[in-house]
């Protein structure tokens, strides 16, 4: 089976995402996991199908409309120099991971160079989504979804009401809704790194 490119291309984007706003925990843990599962044709498709099963349901419902939409392209450069300096903080730096960005960057450029991220709002649950596309012959096809985006990509915490709104939805064993963690939750006074979002 031959890998859909731009399906490719949004894996490596979402990768570079996850090493630069993941849990350095879950980064050393699976990135060797993550990395297979990028290889591997069917895995990166599955994952597109499953996330999106995941969110049919709840998006029905959310009433969502776009905001705004952000060139890929303009994207990448952000995400590239944010996981450069977080992995040279983390002490992880090295020259076969500066060779692992560079060529999931090189990847991320060729499949959604012409591509947008679209913001997108919704009175019910998930409140946010973020819709990226790519470029096929004349028309944008949509390639993934994040269901957040941290602040150094113009993202965002979720307003009260959402929060609210994700915690009454979420029930036990579901895996529909998102997990949140509210700020000022935990006491960072004593821990002397930031506390990641996940």
């Amino acid at each position: 089976m031959t890998r859909d490119p731009k399906q490719g291309s949004w894996d490596a984007f979402a990768l570079l995402h996850w090493l630069g706003a993941g849990s350095p925990t879950s980064i050393l843990q699976a990135l060797r996991r993550e990395l297979e599962h990028h290889r591997d044709a069917y895995a990166v498709q599955d994952r597109f199908v499953v996330l999106t099963a995941r969110y049919r349901e709840p998006l029905r419902g959310a009433e969502c409309q776009p905001e705004s939409a952000t060139p890929l392209a303009a994207l990448l450069p952000r995400v590239v120099s944010r996981v450069q300096t977080r992995m040279k903080d983390l002490g992880l730096w090295r020259s076969d991971f500066e060779q692992l960005v560079t060529a999931l960057a090189s990847e991320a450029e060729d499949g959604l160079s012409d591509g947008w991220l679209v913001h997108m709002t919704c009175f019910g649950d998930p409140y946010e989504i973020w819709v990226a596309t790519a470029k096929e012959d004349e028309r944008q096809v949509v390639v993934g979804m994040l269901t957040s985006l941290p602040t150094w990509l113009d993202g965002g915490p979720l307003a009260d009401e959402h929060v609210e709104g994700r915690l009454r939805n979420r029930t036990v064993g579901s895996t529909t809704t998102l997990g949140v963690i509210r700020e000022g939750t935990v006491d960072t006074r004593w821990i002397p790194i930031p506390i990641e979002e996940f």
